[in-house]
């Protein structure tokens, strides 16, 4: 929105992302105000909230649950679009994949790319879930046809974005959270090891859970890579939390979860700490991904939680970890 008022891109430190990300949404800027100030938060509590549904939030209680967390409404309250597209993208680009719909997944994939260091290593167990070559190239081709018309117009709007991008990026390396940490101590090499031990922990899960909760396990995994500016830091851990609540054992876990997560943060606020800490709590609920799959409740009817029988009958043996011709 800054952009569209005579903001120039990388005047402040609240462009945090590249220049593209930025477009689509700078037209509310040109609203006279307060509706870009009303709007804002309604578009980012809408993505998440629809992409919640993707990943499979059907129940009520569970969407609910997840929305009043102090990690979703730390999405309203930031208007932060990144986290709720990021969110949406991914689980666009899973049932994009289990359904089919090959272009969708690449548009999802893209989208996911608003929330850059969250998103690569979910996309990698993506990636390596099993591929025909033509759902590829219809996948990357639909994911270019979305970038490639607004990283055009990033460069005639502003040609030297890179290197105004590339001066903002040690700005963060300051910020709060496990991730700009262990970037400080160890530096780049080390913080893209953990990036790939992410993705890697999401490939392992593929042999024994669904394509979805593998992703979101991944997506979650990243929370923990990094800045925690807000609750909202840990929205990509919802998903996993959306496929837990699928199994009759942890159908409550996001209630639970989300009253528990409320305790952290007025703890947090009394005593003048960080709430962005609360964004781990919500990882650690993920655990329940990592046990042996359990029955979904009689009323259960998501669609990311498909029968493992159904999984393998829908799955050919050239569509599992490699690419086939």
């Amino acid at each position: 929105m800054a952009l569209a008022r005579g903001v120039r891109y990388g005047a402040t430190v609240l462009f945090a992302y590249p220049l593209p990300l930025y477009l689509p949404f700078a037209p509310l800027g040109l609203l006279p105000d307060p509706w870009p100030q009303l709007l804002a938060p309604v578009i980012s509590i809408a993505f998440l909230a629809a992409g919640l549904w993707l990943w499979g939030a059907r129940r009520i209680v569970v969407l609910a649950a997840l929305l009043l967390s102090p990690v979703g409404l730390g999405v309203l309250v930031n208007s932060n679009f990144n986290s709720g597209l990021a969110v949406f993208g991914l689980g666009l680009a899973v049932w994009a994949k289990r359904t089919g719909h090959h272009p969708l997944v690449g548009l999802g994939i893209a989208l996911s790319l608003w929330r850059p260091a969250n998103c690569l290593p979910a996309i990698a167990v993506l990636m390596l879930s099993g591929w025909r070559w033509r759902g590829l190239i219809e996948a990357a081709v639909a994911g270019l046809l979305f970038l490639a018309p607004i990283t055009a117009v990033a460069f005639l709007y502003q040609p030297d974005w890179l290197g105004t991008y590339s001066q903002l990026l040690p700005v963060y390396r300051g910020w709060a959270g496990l991730g700009p940490h262990l970037l400080n101590v160890a530096g780049p090499f080390a913080y893209a090891a953990a990036q790939a031990a992410a993705a890697v922990a999401g490939v392992w899960l593929l042999r024994r859970r669904t394509l979805a909760e593998a992703t979101a396990f991944s997506f979650a995994l990243t929370v923990l890579l990094a800045t925690l500016a807000g609750a909202y830091s840990g929205a990509e851990a919802l998903p996993a939390l959306t496929l837990a609540a699928n199994e009759s054992r942890y159908r409550s876990l996001p209630a639970i979860a989300s009253l528990i997560g409320w305790m952290q943060t007025a703890i947090l606020l009394a005593i003048n700490y960080p709430v962005g800490l609360v964004a781990y709590w919500f990882v650690l609920q993920t655990y329940p991904l990592l046990k042996k799959p359990g029955p979904a409740p009689p009323d259960s009817d998501a669609p990311m939680h498909v029968s493992r029988a159904q999984a393998e009958l829908g799955s050919s043996s050239m569509e599992r970890l490699s690419i086939s011709r």
